[in-house]
């Protein structure tokens, strides 16, 4: 077992497992010499006076006793060797937080993600559920959502948690999705592909980052080359999850369902819908199949669990919000135009359904056609009063249309109501900047920042306020940030130059530029 390092002599350097075994050997030798010496003085008392032998008795008997101490830190050296080295030798969280790093610039150079507040927060909120039953969480946990058609769901070094569309699209329940967060979570809390990597002699961060980004996001054309030469093909095959270890991120995860009063059997039924549609999704991504082994074994296992330690779901769940949701998925999915035919088919034969309705005004949103968007927005709201959520999209539409005042009128209100709705803040301050009211739409956007699910956006609307406000240096440092977040290290480079040329000296945002060493994304 090894601790992984960068650098020639790290593994000399940082694993307590070799000083313990020199410890050891060190230990071993002088209890040798000593029992040595009490038999030799033993011999040699049969030929001495009694008052010599007296003496020597006391000699002996000291001997012993050294040798007896010494043989039982011999036994507790030992012990501490076999109990202390596979901790010690494994991959630290901050090398693990390192990796997720660079692994996150992986997936946002390799596959498109999902940036749409509403979708991403609602997987935010249900693993969040999840995180609250976890005790010593390594990591600040993160979720995204990757836009494709397969039914997957897969975890990160460090703490990074992704779910694509497919099977946000094919859940009929949160107990579903929340069985499956539980799930990923249970690897991450494992540290399972830390422990695999502890296997191995000799592999550095930015290789493992290549290997393990090919085993969940596939090679595709564009990195295949890379992938292929950098030896990271042999090093994905031992770094795969084995059957153990779903066996773990299984138990783990039906403890913190039940703790948060879900049932567990959500696992199986997605399990088996994942084996029934296993063809779904795209050739460059490996399937949840491919990456989770043994999944017929986990559902029996599971089954005989659930007969053992039953746990019955207490939480009263929003069916409507996930449906809701889910038509918004398909749509940003899929080709707007097809999906507008297709609603107006269904909704000739049902009119009067509300998400029929609701995907075709989100289908004429997606195709840019605002005034028949608005429209159908207009009708929704009146058609369902007692759905407060469509004025949010009410709202969103009239700012994609460019009526930032009208924006205003629905999302200010409607933030009134629903304070804890980050959407609406997010939109009603990027309406108040628009319409040239960055006063306003600061403080909106400083409460959010911290939460925000999509960083790069909300420096970019951060950096814009203070430019309308003529504070160039601070515009400049959320520009930096912005940049660094998309990965651009150029324009990123030259903004965070423009801003220490122009922040006070004693600011904190000075210090907080000087401090960052411009080490996220990285390239591997």
């Amino acid at each position: 077992m090894i601790a992984l390092k960068k650098g020639r002599d790290a593994r000399r350097e940082t694993c307590p497992a070799r000083d313990l075994s020199a410890l050891l050997r060190l230990t071993i030798t002088i209890t040798y010499i000593l029992y040595k010496r009490y038999l030799l003085c033993a011999h040699r008392s049969g030929f001495k006076s009694e008052a010599t032998q007296q003496i020597e008795f006391f000699s002996r008997n000291n001997h012993m006793f050294t040798c007896h101490c010494l043989s039982y830190l011999c036994i507790f050296t030992l012990a501490s060797m076999i109990w202390a080295s596979p901790l010690s030798a494994m991959m630290s969280v901050e090398e693990e937080r390192e990796l997720g790093n660079r692994l996150l610039h992986q997936v946002e150079s390799r596959v498109p993600l999902i940036k749409d507040p509403e979708i991403v927060g609602y997987v935010c909120r249900v693993g969040q559920k999840v995180l609250d039953q976890v005790d010593g969480k390594f990591f600040d946990y993160e979720f995204f959502v990757i836009q494709d058609d397969g039914l997957n769901a897969f975890a990160m070094p460090g703490g990074l948690v992704f779910v694509h569309t497919g099977l946000l699209e094919v859940i009929d329940s949160e107990n579903e999705l929340l069985c499956v967060l539980a799930h990923e979570v249970g690897h991450v809390q494992g540290r399972h592909i830390a422990r695999r990597m502890d296997r191995m002699q000799r592999i550095n961060i930015a290789t493992a980052a290549l290997a393990i980004a090919g085993i969940f996001l596939g090679q595709g054309e564009a990195g295949s080359a890379i992938f292929a030469t950098s030896g990271a093909i042999n090093m994905s095959i031992a770094l795969k999850y084995s059957r153990t270890d779903e066996e773990e991120a299984d138990r783990r995860a039906c403890q913190w369902i039940c703790k948060a009063g879900h049932d567990f059997r959500g696992l199986i039924t997605v399990l088996k819908k994942m084996q029934k549609y296993r063809w779904l999704g795209t050739s460059a991504i490996p399937s949840y199949l491919s990456t989770h082994p043994g999944a017929s074994e986990r559902t029996t296992y599971l089954e005989d669990l659930w007969e053992r330690e039953r746990c019955l779901q207490k939480v009263q769940e929003d069916r409507f919000k996930l449906r809701k949701l889910q038509v918004k998925t398909r749509i940003l999915t899929h080709d707007p135009i097809v999906m507008t035919k297709y609603y107006k088919q269904e909704l000739n034969t049902t009119p009067d359904d509300i998400l029929l309705l609701y995907g075709l005004a989100q289908s004429l949103l997606a195709a840019r056609d605002y005034d028949k968007a608005i429209k159908a927005f207009d009708h929704i709201v009146s058609s369902a009063p007692e759905k407060s959520e469509f004025k949010l999209d009410q709202g969103r539409a009239y700012f994609a249309a460019g009526k930032y005042k009208k924006a205003v009128s629905i999302l200010g209100p409607y933030s009134e109501r629903h304070p804890g709705d980050s959407t609406a803040k997010f939109f009603l301050a990027r309406a108040y900047l628009e319409q040239g009211e960055p006063s306003k739409a600061l403080p909106i956007l400083n409460t959010l920042k911290k939460s925000w699910p999509d960083p790069a956006g909300i420096y970019l609307q951060l950096g814009r306020c203070f430019a309308a406000l003529e504070r160039q240096g601070e515009a400049h440092e959320y520009f930096y940030r912005h940049y660094k977040a998309t990965g651009n290290r150029q324009s990123a480079q030259y903004h965070k130059n423009k801003a220490m040329k122009l922040l006070s000296p004693d600011s904190k945002p000075y210090n907080d530029l000087k401090n960052d060493k411009h080490q996220e994304n990285p390239e591997p």
